[in-house]
């Protein structure tokens, strides 16, 4: 296990992206967002995509000189093609835009194509909820990311599809929901092997359809599971339908597809609802009724949504990123393959 600060890491990441012609810029803004998952607990997320971004840009699947571009747009809502930039270029792009339509309008929808994996999703709800709005948001795995078996079914029809919330609490860190509706983020998976652990039952088919702890199985033609069976499922389904099918970045599984995510943003501005001050005295008692509910045996408190990632984030700014081995062995010989300097 290898431990360094956040702000090391960072701009190691974006010295690998400058390295393989990603502009200055829009390498700082990716590597920063890897390192924000990481710092999250969201280790799925984080830099172990570096190797798979970088792949991306290389066989010219991702560009880093691309921009987003508006296809049509009305006061609320808006079509954008993300012309096949860093998905988070175009998610930043895209919930930036909800939230100034949402600003004027009340609520607004943006609907984004055609862009490369978009991170950690609650980041871009989060960036609503930092404006004192709700955030909503709806991320398939486009028209090549299948890797889950439909509920009862032995074969990847689905993506991880994941949908967040982002909800702004008055005197604390917003309420944030993120979650894939796959039993788990694919990404864990690659944690797991690359640390050479094993994964729990439940997780993962194998290319037979038999449940399997070998995380590696995945990768031989496996499988994930949904979330709490038909559940997760049918979340999966209408995620495909609002990411994918509304937004014009269809779905899985297609051969030859380049990967991409298809997102549906969706902003409500509080204040065109009720004043934003009833609203957060009504929601601060629903937290405080929440937060103060007895501990089951073996918990030591009741936490929200967002919680366990504010307070994982608050470790490891102080004491570092914990990678493991296999990732930053991974991120070493792509560094002095393109002839970056590894810190120490």
């Amino acid at each position: 296990m290898h431990t360094i600060q956040a702000a090391t890491l960072a701009d190691f990441v974006s010295h690998i992206f400058q390295a393989a012609d990603v502009p200055t810029h829009v390498a700082d803004q990716v590597a920063a967002s890897l390192v924000a998952s990481n710092l999250a607990g969201h280790d799925s997320h984080g830099v172990v995509r570096t190797m798979q971004y970088l792949g991306a840009v290389e066989r010219g699947e991702t560009s880093g000189h691309a921009t987003p571009a508006v296809e049509h747009e009305t006061p609320v809502m808006a079509v954008v093609d993300a012309q096949r930039s860093f998905g988070q270029v175009a998610g930043a792009f895209a919930m930036q835009m909800a939230i100034d339509k949402a600003r004027s309008a009340g609520i607004a929808a943006v609907a984004l194509h055609n862009s490369s994996h978009v991170g950690r999703l609650g980041e871009w709800v989060e960036m609503a909820a930092a404006e004192g709005m709700i955030g909503l948001a709806f991320c398939n795995g486009g028209r090549s990311g299948g890797i889950v078996a439909p509920f009862g079914g032995a074969a990847r029809r689905l993506g991880t599809n994941p949908l967040a919330a982002a909800v702004p609490l008055a005197g604390r860190s917003p309420f944030v929901l993120d979650f894939a509706t796959s039993a788990v983020a694919e990404g864990k998976v690659r944690v797991a092997r690359n640390g050479g652990k094993e994964i729990p039952t439940g997780w993962v088919l194998d290319k037979e359809g038999n449940p399997t702890t070998n995380p590696a199985d995945l990768y031989e033609g496996g499988m994930l599971v949904p979330a709490a069976g038909h559940k997760g499922y049918s979340l999966a389904l209408l995620v495909d339908l609002l990411g994918g099918m509304l937004t014009g970045g269809g779905s899985a599984p297609q051969e030859g597809s380049m990967q991409s995510n298809g997102v549906l943003f969706i902003v409500l501005s509080i204040a065109a609802f009720r004043t934003p001050d009833e609203f957060a005295a009504e929601a601060g008692a629903m937290v405080d009724r929440i937060k103060s509910t007895p501990t089951a045996p073996g918990f030591s408190a009741v936490l929200l949504p967002g919680e366990p990632e504010q307070q994982t984030a608050s470790q490891r700014r102080a004491n570092g990123v914990p990678l493991d081995d296999g990732t930053w062995a991974q991120m070493v010989a792509e560094a002095e393959r393109l002839g970056v300097a590894v810190p120490v």
